[in-house]
């Protein structure tokens, strides 16, 4: 299912009536989906060009659309007023670089050496001043580069005139180019960046409107539809960017091709994530995941609170009662309580093998598993944003279902894991059972 040869492209394109595939991988300016964010990053850079600064940088996470705003910036740009390169693989050395710069600005030229290249460079970029041009610089993925080319990139800003600079470099890098520019080596390049912006992910509405637009674009016509189930579970998987979500709904139309249907619900979208292994958050780790790390800290308060409770129990209240019982029943009072007593303890029957099976009726075991097992029949509701549902209760195993906040489900059984994790037995939808963790949904 991850690989799909040109034989499968052909019909399941022709399936939904598209002109081309909606949700390619690769950045297309023609589908360039303006959302708050990316208009924002494009804002900053027309005012980095009109201010006619040496250094801005545009950083985001992985599949954030940086290298879709790189193009469209480039493609706004006047050919008659500007001269542009893009650098798209910047981890090279200096000369390998100055040859690159040189190429992409159509400049002419014939030396092998560093500072003949240097010179040729600098005497290109002065002329085309001279002729009233301005030279716009592109680094795709920065992040990449070295501490000794960025040092090399901000001496070509030197390259100027007496009033203004001539070269105009605008960096788009992942967020640990951050980390980069605070090395003290890099201080006068940072402090040289005077336009910073960092492209955040799309929001849910944006999501929706996204995959729409897409859709749209690829020339669909018929009654595909993404459910608002399914759009909010993607919102979610992705994390907003777009080009998770992309792999994401590409996926689900192929689950649509698979089935000769036409709807992506909630359930088309977990089998995907299931089956293409995406966790439901690519960068930060899960709920499931924080709660566990807390459990030591968790499990000793409850332990202490629970010392203090049977101590209190045993040696106050249990005095009282006994005490207060004493006085006020009558020695045949007293024999029908314990007969009652014994009675229930019969009426409770347990069942072994681990994990509690509730029912309406009480189950036979000793004292202390009566405050164990014996709970009444109960409902939990989802309380974070989607929660994995597991084939067995442990963290580590193989995850067969998504449900999302606010789905209220019935308890079959409940069972505490090797770290006292509680988890929850529940009906998933087709009628089948699973695993949900206690930390992800409230009891009701």
């Amino acid at each position: 299912m991850c690989h799909i040869g040109k034989q499968m492209e052909i019909p399941y394109l022709e399936y939904f009536g598209f002109t081309e595939k909606p949700f390619g991988m690769s950045p297309d300016p023609a589908f360039y989906f303006e959302s708050t964010e990316h208009k924002k990053a494009f804002d900053y850079l027309t005012f980095f060009i009109a201010q006619q600064e040496g250094f801005a940088l545009i950083y985001g996470d992985v599949g954030s659309g940086k290298t879709t705003i790189s193009r469209i910036f480039l493609n706004s740009l006047d050919r008659e007023t500007y001269n542009t390169a893009l650098i798209l693989n910047p981890v090279t050395d200096e000369t390998k670089f100055m040859k690159e710069l040189l190429k992409e600005f159509y400049a002419q030229y014939e030396p092998d050496t560093r500072k003949e290249l240097y010179d040729t460079l600098r005497l290109y970029l002065l002329e085309e001043f001279r002729k009233g041009k301005e030279n716009v610089l592109i680094i795709d993925e920065a992040q990449l580069l070295s501490y000794e080319m960025l040092e090399f990139i901000r001496l070509l800003s030197n390259i100027e005139t007496d009033k203004q600079k001539i070269l105009h470099t605008v960096f788009f890098a992942q967020p640990e180019f951050l980390d980069k520019l605070k090395d003290p080596r890099l201080r006068h390049l940072a402090q040289r960046i005077t336009v910073t912006y960092c492209i955040e992910p799309l929001s849910h509405n944006e999501v929706k409107s996204y995959i729409n637009y897409r859709l749209f674009k690829a020339g669909s016509k018929g009654p595909l539809e993404f459910q608002d189930r399914a759009v909010r579970l993607i919102h979610i998987a992705s994390r907003g960017y777009p080009r998770l979500i992309n792999y994401i709904c590409d996926r689900c139309l192929l689950v649509l091709y698979a089935q000769s249907t036409h709807t992506v619900d909630g359930h088309v979208v977990s089998k995907v994530l299931i089956e293409e292994s995406i966790p439901l958050s690519s960068v930060k780790k899960t709920v499931e995941s924080k709660s566990l790390r807390r459990l030591p800290q968790i499990i000793l308060g409850m332990a202490l609170l629970v010392i203090m409770g049977i101590i209190g129990y045993y040696f106050f209240f249990s005095a009282f009662y006994n005490h207060f019982i004493a006085k006020k029943q009558t020695p045949a009072q007293t024999t029908a309580v314990q007969k009652n007593e014994t009675q229930d303890k019969n009426d409770i029957r347990g069942k072994p093998g681990g994990g509690a099976i509730l029912t309406d009726k009480p189950q036979e075991n000793t004292t202390s598993d009566i405050k164990k097992i014996a709970i009444p029949l109960k409902r939990v509701a989802v309380n974070v944003e989607a929660a994995n549902v597991r084939v067995a209760p442990d963290i580590n195993s193989q995850r067969i279902g998504i449900i999302l906040k606010g789905e209220v489900l019935k308890v079959l059984a409940e069972q505490n894991d090797a770290n006292n994790l509680t988890w929850y037995k529940i009906i998933l939808y087709e009628g089948r059972e699973g695993w949900v963790a206690s930390t992800v949904v409230q009891t009701q």
